[in-house]
């Protein structure tokens, strides 16, 4: 962080940052560093949900872990959504937190709010549920990319967006380096074409049984070619019933039973299918031939990967059918750019908490 930004804030700011599933490990970990690098001090909740605090442990993060997920009941969702904040007032109440920021927390949101807490959200999908962000966050952190009409649409105040440029994946993906022992750490032979496939989420509030179809047409047709491992990175129990057991029992379909720099994994793959966004992106933006099996409204960002060649949707069985299913060249390296990105966040976040939003 430069010095005009440390110079420009006359007291120390302390940021919470509240990490409640764990594609947002990887992408807060540079940012926290950048929020260090700025003057800042960093107060990291998590909930125990999908993989975020093996991620955490991986990366020898310091957190404190509050609440789990609520599951897919919406009733349960909502005395979840009461309870975790609960817990998390509880937690940071009584402390120096001068900012919380988030990617779509709503639980952070509503502690945040009944503690007079100033609350900037990140998010990167423009159909994600806001009624809570509508009231609550002061600021709304997203990719310039994304259409300021979608976000008025769903009730989001024009002047309490702010952008940044790129895509939130950009954010760490600068600091990859491959690991070419990382298929062996997974006892998976180089002559094995990967398909690393990430099931839709039954319990987001975006769910639609058409994903999931699409996902057991893929796992079905992909399997039943030889020399072909679907290994399947689930976040939940329900999503792993979703897979078969006689495709685990041919050995053509694995779980990936601990938690990995899902980074490596993606450019260890051959393919990635996924009904979800994150790793979609990621893998797309690594060059990894990338497939979405969501069915929900698509995302800006997931267009414009569409319109750069980088992503495509599968919309039925025909279309799984044709996907070429073949080794890709993983020995040139990937094209790693300067890490301007999370600093840009790191600096936006720090004048949001100065107050200059």
């Amino acid at each position: 962080m430069g010095r005009s930004v440390r110079n420009a804030l006359a007291r120390t700011p302390t940021i919470w940052i509240d990490l409640d599933t764990s594609p947002h490990v990887p992408l807060f970990r540079p940012i926290i560093e950048e929020l260090k690098n700025g003057g800042a001090d960093v107060l990291v909740t998590s909930r125990k949900h999908a993989q975020t605090e093996e991620l955490l442990n991986l990366w020898n993060m310091q957190y404190v872990s509050i609440g789990t997920h609520g599951g897919k009941s919406k009733a349960r969702k909502i005395v979840n959504l009461i309870e975790r904040a609960r817990l998390l007032r509880r937690e940071v109440g009584g402390s120096a937190v001068t900012s919380a920021v988030s990617h779509g927390s709503r639980t952070q949101l509503l502690a945040a709010a009944s503690m007079g807490i100033r609350t900037l959200v990140m998010d990167d999908y423009e159909y994600s549920d806001q009624v809570l962000a509508r009231f609550l966050a002061r600021g709304m952190l997203v990719p310039r990319a994304i259409p300021i009409d979608r976000l008025t649409k769903a009730g989001i105040r024009a002047n309490r967006v702010m952008r940044y440029d790129g895509f939130k994946e950009e954010i760490y993906l600068p600091a990859f380096v491959s690991d070419p022992a990382f298929r062996a750490s997974l006892g998976i032979a180089e002559s094995v074409v990967l398909v690393t496939m990430r099931p839709p989420s039954v319990a987001a509030n975006y769910h639609d049984a058409k994903s999931e179809m699409l996902f057991r047409d893929c796992l079905e047709v992909f399997c039943a070619h030889p020399g072909v491992l679907c290994l399947i990175v689930n976040r939940t129990e329900a999503e792993r019933r979703l897979v078969p057991d006689r495709l685990l029992n041919s050995g053509s379909a694995r779980i990936l039973e601990k938690a990995v720099d899902g980074l490596q994994l993606l450019w260890a793959s051959d393919l990635v299918v996924s009904g979800g966004g994150t790793m979609n992106r990621e893998a797309a933006l690594l060059g990894v031939p990338t497939y979405s099996v969501f069915t929900g409204l698509r995302p800006a960002m997931d267009e414009q990967l569409v319109r750069m060649g980088k992503l495509r949707y599968l919309v039925s069985r025909e279309e799984i059918d044709a996907v070429a299913l073949v080794a890709r060249n993983r020995s040139r390296p990937f094209s790693r750019v300067e890490n301007s990105l999370a600093r840009s966040v790191a600096k936006i976040i720090l004048e949001f908490d100065s107050g200059g939003h």
